[in-house]
């Protein structure tokens, strides 16, 4: 995506431009096209009604459409290309960064997209049909062409009239990438280094080198976490061959790690489905009961586990009512505790701060904690029960003792054991090649639930039968 900088364009309100864009006011939003950064109008878009965002990209003119185009979600984007004519339709598609044009191109109907190409110029044809080779969600499939490289031959003389020439095509005009005579990326240089060298100094002199790429084939999380942990403005991406193809740039790596913890989030929680670019509000209700709706009764129906094993300890469930007060308490502790404990794995897995080597050290961590954090808890119930637990709500001939000994072990235990679980699931995800997030979530509520009955009313039943 490329950065915009050209004209008046400041930080406005979302408050102000949502004003302008409900309003329908051809004046009021020519003026806000004029003013505000395309990113605050994103932000707007996602926040209108949908019926009011149908008429607004209805009745949107080309020229604030090409404006905005970069920014908006593909579905907007589709949306206001369908009222436009031949002609204005091509001047919008013409303004797209490649990168996201590609976007467009992928997401939309296999019609559209043969329309759309028809449209482009040649060159730009060119350029998309060579993107699209990649698949969506790697490096190659992210990345933009519009890049700023130098031939190493040249002298700083030629090598700044021939960025003169191209600086409208390049996205990032701060970073350069020299390239050999077969493209090969053989180093890289900054304007700076450039404006401040003698006119016959060759590039060859003041370039250092590229030591850090990453393959198109690779997938597009590598490059988001690179750009972070290398603090990159640039990252160069290669082919096979080491030849330079392309570049992911600062700004679409956060969108790349923003997708990719947004996908995580969700499939933690149980959430299917692709979200694509839309905002929250911009997502039907429909979409968001597909999306939900498999999982909720997936686990719905795994809960009768936990039923069926309340039901086999029915006898002492009966005769010592008062357990059923503290039982939802253990499940719902080694719930937490072992949702916490997967949350941070997949989370360290995800930053890739965590591989093979590490998972045992994991596990030992992770154990440690959940003995802590059981015995913590387990020692605060037992106080509860000693010295605040009605003596009306115990059966006749059960110690107060006993039945601290009773929950507080069995909460100790849970806790102990869920933290493990916790842990464990996305690291056997990971090593049978499945997804962390999607695996952990519902297999802990599975598992925390019916480890939670069987731990709490067998160290009952070993205690009061």
């Amino acid at each position: 995506m490329a950065e915009l900088d050209s004209k008046n364009q400041k930080p406005v309100g979302v408050e102000t431009i949502l004003e302008a864009l409900e309003s329908q006011s051809a004046d009021r939003i020519a003026s806000i096209a004029e003013e505000a950064h395309p990113g605050d109008v994103e932000q707007a878009f996602g926040r209108l009604d949908e019926g009011i965002r149908d008429d607004v990209l209805e009745n949107l003119p080309s020229e604030v459409l090409s404006e905005w185009a970069d920014y908006l979600p593909v579905a907007d984007l589709e949306r206001g290309l369908e009222s436009l004519p031949e002609g204005q339709k091509a001047e919008v598609l013409d303004s797209l960064s490649d990168d996201e044009l590609v976007d467009l191109l992928q997401e939309v109907e296999e019609e559209d997209r043969d329309e759309y190409m028809e449209l482009l110029p040649e060159d730009k044809r060119e350029e998309a049909e060579e993107l699209m080779r990649y698949p969506e969600q790697t490096a190659g499939g992210r990345m933009t062409k519009a890049m700023a490289t130098l031939p190493v031959n040249l002298t700083v003389k030629e090598a700044l009239k021939k960025l003169e020439e191209e600086h409208d095509e390049a996205e990032l005009l701060s970073r350069i990438f020299v390239i050999d005579d077969r493209d090969h990326l053989v180093g890289k240089l900054r304007l700076r280094d450039l404006a401040f060298s003698t006119w016959d100094t060759p590039v060859a002199e003041l370039m250092s080198k590229a030591e850090i790429s990453i393959n198109a084939m690779e997938d597009q999380e590598e490059a988001g976490q690179m750009i972070a942990r290398y603090d990159l403005m640039a990252l160069p991406v290669v082919d096979n061959s080491k030849r330079l193809v392309g570049v992911i740039t600062y700004d679409d790596a956060l969108d790349i790690i923003e997708e990719e913890s947004t996908e995580d989030m969700e499939k933690i929680s149980g959430i299917g489905g692709e979200r694509g670019d839309q905002a929250y509000l911009q997502i039907s209700t429909l979409s968001h009961l597909k999306r939900r709706f498999g999982w909720v009764l997936v686990l719905a129906f795994l809960a009768l586990t936990s039923g069926f094993v309340l039901h086999s300890y029915e006898e002492v469930l009966t005769a010592y009512y008062v357990l059923a007060i503290y039982f939802p308490m253990v499940v719902a502790a080694g719930g937490n505790t072992g949702a916490q404990s997967a949350t941070m794995v997949i989370r360290a897995m995800s930053l890739g701060e965590l591989d093979k080597r590490e998972f045992g050290r994991v596990i030992w961590k992770e154990a440690r904690v959940g003995i802590l954090l059981g015995g913590l808890l387990g020692i605060c119930v037992a106080i509860q029960i000693n010295f605040l637990l009605p003596s009306s709500l115990v059966s006749e001939g059960v110690s107060m003792v006993t039945l601290a000994l009773v929950v507080a072990g069995a909460l100790t235990i849970q806790v102990c054991s869920s933290t493990l679980f916790g842990a464990l699931l996305p690291i056997l995800a990971r090593i049978m090649k499945l997804d962390p997030a999607v695996v952990a979530s519902p297999a802990i509520t599975t598992i925390v639930d019916v480890s939670g009955a069987v731990i709490y009313f067998s160290i009952a039943k070993a205690f009061f039968v």
